[in-house]
């Protein structure tokens, strides 16, 4: 289907078309994230989980959960002890995400700006190649730090721009020149290439997030590249009140 929406307009705008535009993907998703990272995606999700270090037991958020492959990563490394919730706001995904459904995760249809869990919730909150979606970043890290308990920690994985210049390079060819072509052969679909690509093209630079998280509030806001720059984790940790 042809969503008609643009990204570029106003937040509610932009969340009505993030959600029709992964709602018209849902079934292709993971064969396109496979493409437009090479299969990295995958190896980034696993570094990802390292550095996140989970503890048997613990309690997990993993926003803009998609087809779930970190909430399945994280169910495996919290164990029968411990829980994991996926939330998304994009009920199609949601259903494939359950469909796949590997270990015990809840999967649940929700919004990054406004979750629906108590304050002090969860021991740790994810979000992989998500956060660039929401209209309004500093309300989801806002939202993201309260459901955390006091020394809980947040972990956001997604796409960066190498620092070097000839991997710059690289990366612009790929994701404005080549993936765009190689979007619409694989998506089938007129917007999924050049949202994605442009929205990493105006996604924020890693010290930019690193400024944000620390404004709303995030203790030791850090992050770590991953394949040369081409993926960071960030990380940081919600300071007792």
């Amino acid at each position: 289907p042809m969503v008609t929406r643009r990204w570029n307009e106003s937040d509610e705008a932009k969340s009505g078309y993030v959600e029709e535009l992964f709602s018209a993907l849902a079934r292709r998703y993971d064969v396109m994230t496979d493409v437009w990272t090479l299969g990295l995606h995958r190896l980034w999700k696993r570094q990802t989980m390292k550095l996140c270090a989970l503890q048997p037991g613990e309690r997990v958020l993993d926003v803009a959960t998609g087809t779930g492959d970190l909430a399945f990563l994280e169910a495996a490394a919290v164990g029968p002890d411990g829980e994991v919730v996926g939330v998304d706001s994009c009920a199609a995904m949601l259903d494939v995400a359950r469909q796949r459904q590997r270990g015990a995760v809840a999967f649940e249809e929700g919004d990054a700006m406004d979750l629906r869990f108590p304050d002090g919730s969860f021991d740790v909150v994810t979000i992989g190649f998500g956060l660039r979606n929401v209209a309004d970043r500093g309300r989801a890290l806002r939202e993201f730090r309260r459901v955390l308990r006091p020394g809980g920690r947040l972990v956001v994985l997604d796409f960066s721009t190498p620092t070097s210049r000839v991997l710059k390079g690289v990366h612009d060819l790929f994701y404005f020149g080549l993936m765009p072509t190689i979007g619409w052969a694989v998506a089938w679909h007129h917007d999924a290439h050049h949202y994605t690509a442009d929205s990493i093209r105006t996604w924020l630079s890693r010290d930019g997030l690193r400024t944000m998280m620390s404004d709303v509030g995030f203790a030791d806001a850090r992050y770590v590249s991953l394949s040369t720059g081409f993926a960071t984790v960030h990380l940081g940790e919600r300071a007792g009140d």
